[in-house]
């Protein structure tokens, strides 16, 4: 009885190591090329994939970003890296919105070229290139999808669809320098008329201090008025 449990031990402890050897597992991470930006500004965004347990034929993704930003922004272009070197390469807007997020209108996923497994690893599978219009200061923060009609998915050799975990990344548009400048010179100018409004206010105490029947006080009027 004593070596049924051991030999039944055994097994299941050589099925759950396997399992746990050949676990599925997906990431991605967005690393844009810097994280302060004008409001006509360009940036470039790096993709890593990483995946372990299976080999894979090529992998989907969609970006999305919150309805109401998405006319501020841009992909011009992107570059797809080997082994994932096939892929869409065009201009891209966020274009397909629901009530809370708008979604890329092409998949920015690639594949190798010819079609082949590519195997576990993590790989720098593109880099996108991004404009910036007019972009309203403040923050703004880009995911990857995750749900239907548009999951980020990596293919493996079963053809089956391994969903990629959501990933984000953020970046800060602050005023033209231009802008900045101006408002300097109306801060300065506000200052300076502030100081003056005062010089006058201050002069004009004075002047009547000087004198004690307040006789003087309407020809100080007339001359500063």
């Amino acid at each position: 009885m004593k070596k049924t449990l051991l030999a039944a031990t055994i097994i299941w402890g050589m099925m759950a190591a396997g399992t746990a050897f050949s676990q599925h597992i997906t990431s991605l991470s967005l690393v844009p090329s810097g994280t302060i930006f004008n409001q006509n500004d360009t940036f470039t965004l790096e993709a890593f994939l990483t995946y372990s347990g299976y080999s894979a034929y090529g992998f989907s993704l969609w970006l999305e970003t919150v309805a109401g930003t998405q006319s501020f922004f841009h992909i011009t272009s992107e570059e797809h890296f080997v082994p994932f070197n096939a892929g869409y390469t065009g201009p891209t807007e966020f274009v397909g919105c629901d009530n809370s997020y708008c979604y890329t209108d092409h998949d920015l996923g690639g594949s190798p070229n010819p079609l082949t497994l590519v195997p576990p690893g993590t790989y720098d599978v593109e880099r996108m290139h991004f404009s910036i219009t007019n972009a309203a200061p403040g923050v703004y923060t880009f995911y990857s999808t995750t749900a239907n009609p548009h999951p980020s998915i990596v293919t493996d050799q079963d053809f089956n669809d391994n969903p990629i975990p959501q990933a984000s990344f953020s970046i800060t548009i602050v005023p033209e320098p231009t802008t900045l400048a101006l408002l300097g010179i109306g801060a300065v100018g506000s200052g300076l008329l502030t100081y003056r409004r005062r010089k006058h206010r201050n002069g004009a105490t004075d002047q009547c201090g000087e004198c004690p029947d307040h006789s003087g006080h309407a020809q100080w009027r007339v001359r500063f008025d």
